[in-house]
């Protein structure tokens, strides 16, 4: 039961972090830090049920180091290493990877059609101002939610 709790958590903040990353190219602290408290209250529901919480918490750390390197190299902005990381509280360490593998697919299709329809926005990196060519992250992981979520649905 806490798992479908946990996943209808995880797909009500990636919705709102799909809508602020639309609005305004980031993704807000306040939708971490909701996500936090939440997976939080999770893990202490799960302690007390006698589960296995040590999953979640490798969960948390997988999706942080995974999506560290892609920040590392300017590949994705600091609000998606963070939504990986709560994802990764509410989701567990399975399902972050396969939630990262097929991101890193869709971001790549989601990347490749934005800049054919010319809908990529010009966004400054870090603090030295460089522009560059910005796509909306968060929608491929909503779409690979949407696949994972989907797939495990279908077969399970």
């Amino acid at each position: 039961m806490t798992d479908v709790i946990s996943a209808g958590i995880a797909l009500i903040l990636i919705i709102w972090a799909v809508s602020e990353d639309v609005k305004a190219f980031r993704i807000p602290n306040r939708l971490i830090i909701a996500g936090y408290i939440a997976g939080v209250i999770m893990l202490v529901i799960r302690g007390f049920s006698g589960e296995y919480i040590g999953n979640y918490i490798t969960g948390t750390l997988v999706g942080l180091s995974e999506m560290l390197i892609f920040y590392i190299i300017k590949a994705v902005g600091a609000g998606d290493v963070k939504l990986f990381a709560v994802l990764g509280l509410l989701l567990g360490k399975t399902l972050i990877t396969q939630l990262l593998i097929v991101s890193l697919v869709t971001g790549g299709i989601t990347g490749v059609v934005e800049l054919c329809i010319k809908k990529t926005g010009r966004v400054e990196v870090g603090k030295s101002h460089v522009q560059m060519h910005g796509f909306h992250y968060a929608v491929a992981i909503l779409m690979a939610y949407v696949v994972v979520f989907g797939y495990r649905f279908v077969v399970m």
